[in-house]
């Protein structure tokens, strides 16, 4: 009976432990998602200020250009255009909001209006890449500790 309470035990360590890195992870790919979003819309941005470039076959472009792996690559795989794209997972709601906000009235406007929309929009996630950069930093290290701790305690109430 001891033996059992001990694996118990240890399990619940490691599933805390496992349950903090699960945390630091979706913090990354948040990270990643918001990266992916600033670099589309700055090639946004460029191809409409400089090009003039038709948004539809510029889409179709981007689809090819983005990897499956990536979050934004995944979203726009299930779309046929910018505006139907649905925002990443990963996000939390103010960041999802603003993405379906952003791509949702992509190409109603001229392109003078639209690279000022997308000046703004560019601001915004710039922010919230910020604020998901220091939270990654703050939690880098300590989500695994606190999770493995949590684990060890309940396996500690076990015993």
């Amino acid at each position: 009976m001891s033996g059992l309470r001990w694996a118990a035990a240890l399990l619940l360590a490691a599933g805390g432990f496992c349950a903090g890195d699960a945390r630091r992870q979706g913090l990354t790919a948040r990270r990643c998602a918001l990266e992916e979003i600033i670099g589309l819309l700055t090639r946004l941005r460029q191809e409409i200020g400089y090009r003039r470039a038709d948004l539809g076959r510029l889409y179709r472009t981007l689809a090819e250009e983005y990897g499956p792996a990536g979050a934004l690559g995944r979203a726009m795989r299930q779309a046929d255009g910018f505006g139907r794209m649905q925002p990443p997972a990963c996000l939390g709601q103010a960041e999802a909001d603003c993405f379906a906000e952003c791509f949702a009235a992509l190409g109603r406007a001229d392109a003078g209006q639209e690279c000022a929309r997308l000046e703004y929009y560019l601001a915004r996630f710039g922010e919230f890449l910020a604020r998901a950069r220091e939270e990654e930093a703050r939690s880098a290290s300590i989500d695994r500790r606190l999770g493995l701790a949590a684990g060890a305690v309940l396996g500690l109430l076990i015993l």
